[in-house]
């Protein structure tokens, strides 16, 4: 004889006082004794340690019509005859009615608005808070299992404030040693008082500018992709700690825009590569395309995010099932972050505090204890010039830091610190600072970056004449070399702050590669490199033939 929970009959004998109740069972059998007797619907139960739940059997409902299944009044009655346990009906593949055991236990009602807050931002290197859900705090790991992210909604749902709170969340915890932003921001408001960020590696806001920085993260990729490959590593945090990427956070507003561009199609590589590399991405839109949020760009970006849209055409393009049509204030949302749909009231940023959390984030010093030492060897040793080769041969033979002996002794700090920065560190130092405009762009691909002055000041040192005149010119502030450097005839190569492009260099493809020209034999400067390299270069410009000397006004 099967033996039945004490707890679960009761409480369905309170399902069924209320079904009466309402006047739901008016079906009738006949009885052995000539009478009559309501059929009753049937059910298994499941019993779980807060509630338990009675599944219908869909063919022996009794003669209850679905509709009535699912009816609020219904379950209010329920719940009034089980002493004010709540009551709800799963709808799925069938129907369930699910009654709390507690009943004193309160409905855990959400927020309406979620400020961030430093109590919210998590511990992880790359971990930050979207926000609440019935559970408590929603964690994305940018790092792990949230590394491509769709997020979507209509205007003024807060979709672009969430993203703010997360970048900023990051950018807290984390130095630009450590993580890389590559903002889009098509609108041209959004990300812009994020521009103060040391992390920035780009923020283009031109269709042309944002072609540009996702061709030069693909690159990043490929390279990181190649260096993983040569080291036989298949994860990017599986690097030595001294040679591991830095994490590279693209995100791209509204990417719609795009459409069924190459500019998708390279963010679609970098969702479906980029995850092992150390490379994360976030793509929004506030009008989801079935045409530009294809299958395979959704087959490739696995963590949804969705806020109020029009209607549940737009809610299954993003989360592939209905709901989000149903939110109803600015903040809510549903996504599967962990594995499981939540509601979640995502965090805000107000206005006037994006400031202070920028500061936060500026305020850690941007070099490291070795980068500050690699600049000042650079500024008092190499006339400025950021030379991988000399730079690292000198890591071996000095002390750079200033605790340990030079070179031959045993316990040299330079050798320490040669084992903690590779060769491939010091480009990769290079390359990062080229783009930040802390060094110059190199005249070819033979000679060096220098440094600039912003730079020297982050390192705690200055740039003197010696040294300065050549960097100075380099970053557009000699005059001399401004007159000086001027290509053929309607080719002025100023660049944006006086800078010039010098010959000798062509622009590659628009992941902003530089090619060297081939090496001429008769290259009159050939002879000459260090820092007086830039200012030769300045007095002559390319011509059919070969260079021609250029006299200076």
């Amino acid at each position: 004889m099967a033996t039945y929970n004490p707890e679960a009959v009761t409480y369905w004998r309170g399902v069924k006082s209320a079904l009466t109740q309402r006047g739901l069972l008016h079906q009738y059998r006949k009885t052995e004794s000539g009478g009559r007797e309501p059929v009753l619907p049937e059910t298994h139960y499941m019993v779980d340690a807060d509630k338990i739940a009675f599944v219908l059997d869909m063919n022996r409902l009794g003669g209850i019509p679905r509709e009535a299944w699912l009816d609020p009044e219904l379950h209010a009655q329920i719940r009034a005859t089980l002493q004010g346990r709540r009551v709800y009906a799963a709808d799925s593949a069938g129907i369930a009615l699910v009654v709390a055991r507690n009943p004193d236990a309160p409905r855990v009602r959400l927020p309406a608005r979620v400020t961030l807050s430093p109590d919210l931002v998590p511990d992880g290197d790359y971990t930050a808070c979207l926000g609440l859900s019935a559970r408590g705090p929603v964690i994305f790991d940018l790092a792990d299992g949230e590394r491509s992210i769709l997020a979507g909604g209509t205007t003024g749902t807060g979709k672009t404030g969430t993203i703010r709170g997360l970048v900023l969340q990051l950018a807290h915890k984390c130095g630009p040693d450590r993580l890389h932003l590559a903002l889009v921001d098509l609108k041209r408001l959004d990300f812009t008082a994020l521009a103060g960020l040391p992390h920035l590696v780009g923020l283009a806001t031109q269709e042309v500018e944002a072609a540009d920085l996702v061709g030069h993260c693909l690159g990043e990729m490929e390279r990181r992709l190649a260096v993983m490959q040569s080291k036989q590593v298949t994860r990017w945090d599986y690097m030595p700690d001294g040679e591991r990427f830095p994490l590279l956070l693209v995100v791209v507003d509204e990417c719609a825009d795009f459409g069924d561009s190459a500019v998708m199609a390279d963010l679609v590589q970098l969702a479906r590569k980029g995850r092992a590399a150390g490379i994360a991405l976030i793509l929004a839109t506030q009008r989801p395309d079935a045409q530009v949020l294809n299958r395979q760009v959704k087959a490739n970006v696995s963590t949804r995010l969705a806020f109020r849209v029009t209607d549940g055409t737009e809610s299954r393009i993003i989360l592939d099932r209905n709901g989000a049509e149903k939110l109803t204030r600015p903040g809510l949302a549903l996504t599967n972050a962990g594995g499981r749909w939540r509601k979640v009231q995502c965090v805000y940023v107000p206005d006037d505090c994006i400031g202070d959390w920028t500061a936060t984030a500026t305020a850690r010093p941007a070099l490291s204890e070795i980068e500050r030492a690699l600049v000042k060897f650079a500024v008092e040793n190499l006339d400025g010039a950021f030379t991988i080769g000399r730079l690292y041969d000198a890591m071996g033979a000095e002390d750079l830091t200033g605790t340990g002996t030079r070179a031959g002794g045993r316990a040299c700090a330079g050798a320490g610190a040669r084992a903690r920065v590779s060769k491939r560190r010091l480009t990769a130092l290079g390359q990062s600072w080229e783009q930040r405009g802390w060094l110059t762009e190199p005249v070819d691909a033979v000679s060096s970056r220098f440094v600039t002055p912003e730079l020297a000041a982050l390192a705690g040192c200055t740039l003197d004449g010696k040294n300065g005149d050549a960097v100075t010119g380099m970053i557009g502030g000699d005059a001399r070399l401004q007159a000086a450097v001027i290509g053929n005839e309607g080719d002025d190569r100023r660049l944006p702050g006086g800078d010039t492009r010098l010959p000798g260099t062509v622009t590659g493809d628009r992941r902003g590669d530089t090619l060297a020209d081939p090496a001429r034999d008769d290259d009159p400067l050939a002879d000459v490199d260090g820092a007086l390299a830039p200012l030769a270069y300045g007095l002559y410009k390319p011509a059919v033939g070969g260079l021609q000397r250029v006299i200076p006004s």
